[in-house]
């Protein structure tokens, strides 16, 4: 009898231990897990900060890029409509000139301008033109005189970034229910702008007030502002059309030497 309470006793002791072995095992399994979810979180948040880092850098050389690319294009106008008769550089910058100097009436000189090339490859529709003049007032002047190219089958845009490009495609609709509202909208480079204009009560005192500024013997020591001009952007969704499709085969323009 003693044997058999023996046995049980050691038996009741193997099961408690075993009991204890188990416990001992979850412990260990839940530190463990502990322990890998901490360095999966620990690895996670080491590649999360990484990525935040290099997409931080990536936009940040974007706008480097966007930068550079828009000053490349600082001086450039794109001319649409030009007849694809000429046979080499030098007639197509002769065209150029012609289409300034004759249905402008500007006075450029061939120094005036430093390369003009066709804007994509050659197919069945005239290709634009890029003129690249040597300074950026002349360019501006050109952009100012457009409407002289009215009715003429000839008009010139500014060359925009392919970024510009696509977003002011995008917002041609916007742009045409803004207008069919019965807003006064236009389109300034990438963004909707409303046109303002002024009344007469508005103009006089305008003026009045830079007659003012003009005696006035603090304004006269100052530096006079470099405003720049500005054209109005067009809101055809065709020619943004045709200068995204031009921009995918670009190629790289001649220099007049």
């Amino acid at each position: 009898m003693d044997e058999v309470l023996k046995a049980l006793l050691n038996i009741q002791k193997d099961i408690a231990q075993q009991k204890q072995d188990m416990i001992d095992v979850k412990e260990n399994i839940k530190e463990s897990k502990e322990s890998i979810n901490k360095n999966i979180d620990e690895k996670f948040d080491r590649i999360e900060a990484k990525t935040k880092q290099l997409e931080e850098k990536i936009e940040k050389q974007q706008k480097s890029i966007d930068f550079l690319e828009k000053q490349m294009r600082k001086k450039n106008i794109v001319f649409f409509g030009i007849s694809e008769s000429e046979k080499n550089y030098e007639e197509l910058l002769n065209n150029i000139l012609n289409i300034i100097n004759e249905k402008m009436n500007i006075a450029c000189p061939k120094w005036e301008i430093e390369a003009v090339s066709r804007l994509g490859r050659n197919k069945d529709k005239i290709r634009p033109v890029v003129v690249t003049t040597t300074t950026l007032s002349r360019k501006l002047q050109i952009l100012k005189n457009k409407r002289t190219l009215d009715n003429s089958g000839l008009y010139i845009k500014q060359d925009y970034t392919p970024a510009v490009l696509l977003k002011r495609r995008e917002l041609q609709d916007e742009l045409q229910r803004k207008r069919m509202s019965g807003k006064k909208v236009t389109l300034r480079y990438d963004k909707i702008v409303e046109i303002k204009y002024m009344n007469n009560e508005t103009i006089h005192l305008k003026k009045t007030h830079q007659a003012k500024q003009l005696t006035n013997p603090e304004r006269l020591t100052e530096r006079p502002s470099n405003k720049r001009f500005m054209s109005e952007s067009p809101d055809d969704k065709s020619i943004e059309k045709i200068l995204l499709s031009a921009e995918q085969t670009k190629q790289v323009p001649k220099r007049n030497k």
